[in-house]
């Protein structure tokens, strides 16, 4: 992710010189008027008028240029937030689908959300703060300089001091913000926990333990960012302390000079508006630095999260599917202290046959089927596919060839069109003959705007047995050499379910892999094979 952040940096270069450009414009003008007031007292009315033309400009320049610092600040803040979330919701989609199902993935809902706001408040937007406050610091060390040059000397004190108390501190602030960050990821699973049971909840009438839990979860997390806040105030303090110190001692010094005659008003005036410019530049670096510190455990939680357990390397191409699928001694366990789900599977499955799975419930059969979906690689033996081990075939390149059809289904909040042709182009013929095929066109007729009709919700506005149609017209449409079923007619009534799974087993070019414990005697007969399946195949 640091790399990819990397790259953002012409822009972030970009905005800091556009910056420095408008900190020294805006030095000069403020020297220039200093000097223009000393001549005014001394009475060089001459000098006054041949330079008054010359700051008049300078000071007209600096409106435009205000404007430009601001735009490419937020230009450089935009392209680094899009660049930061379109890396990792790549990688997300990188991961394998066996070991993100593993997981909660309520944390990359947080990670997308908690941690993506603390990394712009504290990274992107800290990095950008602290180097215009160097640039604007150097600016009014810079107009102190003129009337002493010991104020090098002081500019340099103060920054190593800062420095270092930024160091010291940002050990305890990076272990407050890490624990902060898993904080919610806990938090944002249990509320996506609780509101997708939110009709049990309802049932039971859990209102008051729900409310209850979800408070104290909510005080645990406002507690933790009090006591980071509490931290960072007791650093702030230590370092304005010490900041307003050096300022204000600054200004008894110079103020004791022009008392004895050796600084001009103008000049006086030059100081206190130096220090001026110095103090907001050095309290945004001392508070921008502590949170700069902490992005990189941040930084190396999130890279934890994309990380695949399983790296092997896959360098097998497969265009397309030829002849037959073979099980050769399978066998296959979740996790090691587990006994083994699957034995001895020995299988083969030819190219554009039909085959129905069916067991008791727990004997292995959805198993089975994500060995043949590349989910899962086997614990023992050997899956081929075309006389290749399946585990060195290119993923990407098989799932072109595989269609699917789930029980639990999703459904996109966008048109039925989309819904099934998933953002494809198709003709029209292609999509009515999968409308057909998966009983949906009545139902799509009878809507006032048709395919164009929104499905909302994940599907919420059409029953379960349209939902699944529209996922049986979409892998229909797919067109895959492989189809898997995973007990794909649940949700339809019996008549449907019947006529759309004779639909199927008459393609001719797919083979079709069904895994039911629906089965009906007039289309059991069209299968090739039914293979029954506890813990070994029958």
């Amino acid at each position: 992710m640091l790399k990819k952040y990397y790259r953002i940096f012409p822009y972030l270069f970009l905005a800091l010189v556009i910056t420095a450009i408008s900190a020294i414009l805006d030095g000069i003008v403020t020297r220039r008027m200093m000097l223009m007031l000393d001549y005014a007292l001394g009475g060089d009315m001459e000098t006054m008028k041949h330079r008054a033309p010359i700051l008049l400009i300078l000071a007209v320049c600096m409106v435009p240029l205000g404007i430009l610092v601001a735009m490419a600040n937020n230009y450089y803040k935009r392209k680094a937030n899009i660049s930061i979330k379109k890396y990792y919701i790549k990688k997300v989609f990188g991961k394998n689908i066996a070991e993100f199902q593993k997981e909660n993935n309520a944390k990359y809902l947080s990670a997308m959300t908690n941690d993506f706001d603390t990394l712009e408040n504290n990274l992107i937007t800290g990095i950008y703060s602290v180097g215009s406050g160097v640039v604007n610091f150097l600016v009014g060390i810079w107009l102190l300089s003129t009337v002493d040059t010991r104020m090098i000397f002081l500019a340099a004190v103060i920054i190593v001091v800062n420095l270092t108390i930024s160091i010291a501190t940002s050990k305890p602030t990076k272990k407050a913000y890490k624990e902060r960050s898993d904080m919610f990821d806990g938090y944002t699973s249990y509320i996506k926990e609780i509101l997708s049971a939110f009709h049990i909840v309802k049932n039971y009438n859990l209102q008051e333990r729900v409310t209850e839990d979800y408070n104290h979860k909510s005080e645990a997390i406002q507690q933790k960012g009090f006591l980071i806040e509490r931290l960072l105030t007791f650093v702030y303090g230590g370092q304005h302390l010490f900041i307003n110190g050096s300022l204000h001692g600054v200004i008894c010094g110079i103020g004791y000079l022009a008392f004895l005659g050796k600084v001009t008003p103008g000049g006086l005036l030059l100081v206190v508006e130096g220090i001026q410019r110095m103090m907001w530049p050095l309290f945004n670096i001392s508070e921008n630095l502590p949170k700069l510190f902490t992005s990189g455990d941040l930084i190396r939680k999130l890279e934890k999260t994309l990380e695949n357990t399983n790296s092997y390397p896959e360098t097998v191409d497969l265009p397309e599917f030829k002849q037959e699928i073979e099980f050769k001694q399978v066998a296959f366990r979740y996790e090691e202290e587990e006994g083994l789900i699957l034995t001895d599977i020995n299988l083969r499955i030819k190219k554009n046959g039909k085959y129905l799975i069916v067991g008791p419930s727990g004997g292995g059969k959805s198993t089975l089927l994500k060995l043949f979906r590349k989910y899962f690689q086997p614990s023992a033996g050997t899956i081929l596919i075309d006389g290749c081990d399946l585990r060195d075939v290119k993923r990407d390149q098989y799932y072109k060839l595989i269609a699917n059809i789930e029980q639990q289904v999703f459904i996109f909040e966008d048109t039925i069109k989309n819904n099934i042709t998933l953002y494809k182009e198709y003709t029209e013929q292609e999509i009515a003959a999968a409308l057909e095929a998966s009983g949906l066109t009545d139902f799509v007729h009878h809507l006032p705007e048709g395919l164009d009709s929104i499905i909302y919700d994940n599907g919420k506005n059409i029953s379960g047995g349209e939902r699944s149609r529209v996922v049986i017209a979409r892998a229909l449409l797919n067109k895959a050499s492989i189809l898997f079923m995973d007990e794909a007619f649940a949700s339809l009534d019996m008549e449907r379910a019947r006529e759309i799974e004779k639909t199927i087993l008459g393609l001719k070019d797919m083979t079709v892999i069904n895994v039911s414990h629906i089965i009906f005697k007039d289309t059991r007969e069209l299968y090739d094979r039914v293979i029954t399946v506890k813990k070994t195949i029958y």
